[in-house]
């Protein structure tokens, strides 16, 4: 049976995100010293870290902290705590989007930049005849109800930030999540500017594409450059390879059973096979080394819940007999 053995480093403890969210949450949440200590609780920061307005929290800290909020508070936080979504708490992500000589522009500037206020996500912007959308997708492993719950922050601090170059026009926008409604629907659906769908294919903004050639009424390229350069530089210091192994990390716990295999993964992750192979030996680490990190994380969850034979964990974790199985676990266990 599998005992205790070190965790391998855990690489969203290498990749920063701003201390802000948690700071401004902290506030709203934790009203006694109980709270606060429960939403921190496993975090790597503490209030005294915090105090600092230069403070830097990382990835592992953020998620950590969501999945806090979300049992402590519960499901429906991103709405009780709608001023931290806000256009003040975006920072240069803000300036650069409303800056934009268009609304298109502003789109694709917050598709490219997002990651640096939320490195938990995986956004893009896709230009279509008629309708554009803006996809938000976690680029990170968590709960169910914590992945909603971000994805709905990365609504609304994406609709903040459209409502001021778009203005009336807001009302044209539809919010699409992949999730049915749930008891807060109606809640969610007061705080956006047009329509929420439930049950789609992802979570998406759309947008009408003709509105995607409107002239944003703050367009500035002087200020668009500076507030570009900044996210730059913030996205250079978050585009390191432990965020590669991130979101490789969240292919494997997406793959229920079986496991995915090198040439899937670089293709998910918009690689061909041999730069996926190079970024990890740079980084000293390889796709099968990872693999078999994973495998053998499952195969202990499955060995301690004690509910699958040894056939149904070989075939759980894609080995082609429970005799290849069985020596995976004497050279992960012994």
């Amino acid at each position: 049976m599998p005992g205790p053995k070190d965790s391998p480093r855990d690489p969203r403890k290498a990749v920063p995100a701003p201390a802000a969210y948690i700071r401004a949450l902290l506030r709203r949440f934790g009203t006694t010293a109980a709270l606060r200590a429960a939403l921190l609780d496993g975090t790597d920061v503490d209030e005294a870290k915090l105090a600092d307005p230069a403070a830097e929290v990382t990835l592992f800290s953020f998620v950590t902290f969501s999945e806090n909020l979300t049992r402590v508070v519960g499901e429906e936080w991103p709405i009780d705590a709608l001023s931290t979504w806000g256009t003040a708490m975006q920072g240069a992500l803000e300036v650069a989007v409303r800056s934009s000589a268009t609304v298109g522009e502003g789109l694709a500037t917050m598709a490219r930049y997002g990651h640096v206020r939320g490195p938990y996500l995986d956004l893009a912007f896709k230009r279509g005849r008629a309708a554009s959308r803006l996809t938000l997708a976690s680029a990170v492993a968590t709960s169910e109800a914590t992945r909603r719950a971000m994805t709905e922050t990365a609504a609304l601090s994406a609709a903040a930030m459209i409502i001021q170059i778009v203005e009336e026009a807001a009302r044209a926008l539809e919010f699409h999540v992949p999730w049915p409604p749930p008891k807060y629907a109606a809640r969610f659906a007061a705080h956006l500017p047009g329509p929420l769908k439930f049950s789609q294919r992802e979570a998406a903004i759309v947008v009408p594409t003709a509105l995607c050639e409107r002239a944003s009424p703050f367009a500035d390229p002087t200020l668009h450059a500076s507030a570009v350069g900044e996210l730059e530089h913030a996205a250079r210091r978050i585009q390191g390879e432990d965020m590669l192994i991130v979101r490789i990390e969240r292919l494997f716990k997406r793959k229920r059973t079986g496991r995915i295999t090198e040439e899937d993964a670089a293709q998910d992750l918009g690689l061909s096979r041999r730069t996926l192979v190079r970024r990890l030996a740079d980084k000293g680490t390889s796709f099968r080394v990872l693999l078999d990190t994973n495998l053998k994380e499952r195969a202990r969850q499955m060995l301690d819940a004690g509910k699958l034979t040894r056939g149904e964990m070989a075939e759980a974790l894609g080995f082609e007999d429970p005799t290849s199985f069985s020596r995976a676990c004497r050279r992960w266990f012994r």
